[in-house]
């Protein structure tokens, strides 16, 4: 078998949405992309093609490893082998290509999700990865318990309710900030706020369920608040909140309030060593 691993920049959006969906085939839960959505994916990861990694065997794509940057920060948006070729090594061979080329481009620290009974897991823990919380799809509906008057926070101001939430309960890649201002300029999605500080980032009521890009509180009780906020605001609504880091304020009142878990995840992260390049006109090696 002749193989090779290519950047993912060599190979269009549609090449790179069809291998998408047979690097997912018979997943846990279903993840198949037409091209706006693998687009809106990549957007919302701030996926590097030239950094994402590409597994060709005999000339033909058969895995993907789709990398987003942001600084030396790094997040592995999609990971996977097409089914044909499967339980050959390759998915070990990619990853660990992926990891050396990030670390080679100054990339200091990697962190993915993967779905807690996914055999997975012990392919990243090979390739150095260590498991750092666990996190939960929850979906509920909620009523009311009391009065809670919301606002539409200006960007500036949301800003600010993001940071604040932010050094009480680290969001995950999907839910930093510049996913958040993304989704509100290109995804017609919309903030609310609330007068205890918590927020929440709605989607357009017509995707499936009633969506949660984000949503967080300081504190458990302005986290009832903001679920009061938002069973006003649509109500008889059933929300899905993605990736909530298990025992947060906002967690903490999901429960209480009866949500229920639909997958559970653990988060991941690899610490990379930097490694020395050459300049163009010295054999000396410099840091990068």
């Amino acid at each position: 078998m002749n193989f090779d691993i290519v950047p993912a920049a060599n190979f269009g959006t549609d090449e790179l949405t069809a291998l998408w969906n047979r690097s997912y085939e018979d997943y846990f839960v279903p993840i198949a992309f037409d091209r706006a959505m693998f687009e809106r994916h990549v957007r919302r990861a701030q996926a590097d093609l030239g950094l994402s990694r590409v597994s060709v065997a005999d000339g033909e794509a058969c895995g993907l490893s789709l990398v987003g940057r942001r600084g030396p920060r790094a997040y592995l948006a999609g990971f996977g082998i097409a089914s044909a070729q499967r339980r050959r090594g390759l998915a070990k061979q990619l990853i660990d290509a992926q990891l050396r080329d990030l670390s080679a481009a100054g990339i200091a620290q990697v962190q993915l999700e993967v779905i807690e009974q996914n055999p997975a897991r012990q392919l990243y823990r090979q390739a150095g990865f260590v498991e750092t919380r666990a996190l939960e799809v929850l979906e509920g509906s909620f009523e009311p318990r009391a009065d809670a008057a919301s606002t539409a926070p200006d960007t500036d101001a949301l800003a600010a309710l993001h940071a604040a939430c932010t050094a009480v309960s680290r969001p995950t890649w999907r839910r930093e900030w510049p996913t958040v201002q993304g989704a509100l300029v290109h995804d017609g999605a919309v903030a609310l706020g609330t007068a205890t500080s918590g927020y929440a980032i709605l989607l357009p009521a017509t995707l499936p369920l009633n969506t949660l890009l984000d949503a967080a509180a300081p504190d458990e009780a302005s986290a009832h608040a903001l679920l009061d906020a938002l069973a006003q605001a649509r109500p008889g609504a059933r929300w899905r909140l993605v990736d909530e880091p298990e025992g947060s304020p906002l967690h903490r009142a999901l429960t209480a309030r009866g949500a229920t878990l639909v997958i559970r995840q653990i988060e991941m992260t690899a610490t990379l060593q930097p490694q020395p390049t050459f300049s163009s006109d010295s054999s000396r090696p410099v840091r990068s």
